[in-house]
């Protein structure tokens, strides 16, 4: 099966899933106490002004006939507007979703780059004091909670060394370019991604340990290959499908740890701005936010999926 078949096989089966976490948005929501109109109309509104906007916006209607107005304006990009902002839902999430995607991003790479690494090094030299000391510190790492981690490289690298920013993407004084960012992302780019790396390096390094034990390694050890020349050419050849794939299920679960850290690093992103909708019970916000999460999660599973199907002869 060709890739863009297997892409297009997989984005139909991603389908449902989404559909499943508009309904499970929707319904949950609905089970927050308190009322929508009273909370955009005030408590000085008088009840017939109250039953008016519940008519008006389809509040009186039936729960499943609710859902399905609300899937309708979905599929045509509307998801309300903000109760507390008077603004479209999409407006207010676009720039938010963007400064969200940039962190994950930048997490993503130190996740990649440190998980991959210590696998290679780890595992060739399975029980040695290498290996022992970075299994160590993996399980170090994925101990370590998102918002206790982000409060201690902020007091340490932020107030008392003062080697980095301590809030925002760039200074409010003076915002610089591509430099500025980098600097103010590193901090919270290093919270969100230990855990990850973590997980990334015990699963890379489990399944180069399985590598390294095949018959075909002990051939190539008898044909006189030095270690590295294993590692490179058969260790590491054979263990990218399953770290693309460990790699790939980090994506979806970053986006989501971005929420914890922008709080602690006053980053403007998706999760700032879920924390401040929870707040003031912004409904619309929330279910936007929950979505956008949700859609990030899926997408990332799938692009996984088809770096795994391109970089496995097998599933070809």
């Amino acid at each position: 099966m060709s890739i863009f078949a297997f892409a297009g096989n997989r984005l139909l089966y991603a389908i449902p899933v989404l559909l499943g976490v508009t309904l499970v948005v929707f319904l949950s929501l609905q089970l927050i106490p308190g009322d929508i109109a009273l909370t955009l109309l005030g408590r000085m509104a008088t009840e017939a002004q109250l039953e008016a906007l519940r008519q008006r916006l389809g509040l009186d209607q039936p729960l499943i006939l609710q859902y399905l107005r609300w899937l309708w304006h979905l599929l045509h990009g509307d998801i309300g507007n903000s109760v507390s902002q008077q603004l479209p839902v999409v407006q207010i999430l676009l720039p938010k979703i963007l400064n969200s995607l940039i962190l994950m991003a930048g997490s993503l790479v130190i996740v990649l780059a440190c998980g991959f690494g210590l696998s290679v090094i780890s595992a060739p030299r399975f029980r040695s004091l290498t290996d022992k000391s970075v299994v160590a510190l993996t399980l170090v790492l994925a101990s370590l909670p998102v918002f206790w981690l982000g409060i201690v490289l902020l007091y340490f690298f932020g107030f008392k060394w003062k080697l980095f920013p301590i809030s925002g993407m760039y200074n409010m004084i003076d915002p610089g370019g591509l430099g500025q960012l980098l600097h103010h992302m590193v901090l919270p780019a290093i919270a969100t991604a230990a855990s990850s790396i973590a997980v990334v390096t015990r699963v890379t390094r489990s399944r180069m340990l399985d590598v390294l034990g095949q018959p075909y390694i002990l051939a190539a050890r008898a044909r006189g290959l030095s270690r590295r020349q294993i590692v490179l050419r058969h260790g590491v050849r054979n263990t990218l499908p399953t770290f693309a794939s460990i790699g790939g299920l980090q994506i979806g679960y970053l986006f989501g740890g971005v929420i914890f850290t922008e709080i602690i690093f006053n980053w403007p992103g998706i999760g700032q701005l879920l924390f401040d909708a929870i707040m003031q019970r912004d409904v619309p916000v929330i279910q936007g936010c929950v979505l956008a999460v949700a859609i990030v999660f899926v997408l990332g599973n799938l692009v996984s999926d088809v770096v795994v199907h391109a970089l496995d002869p097998k599933q070809r």
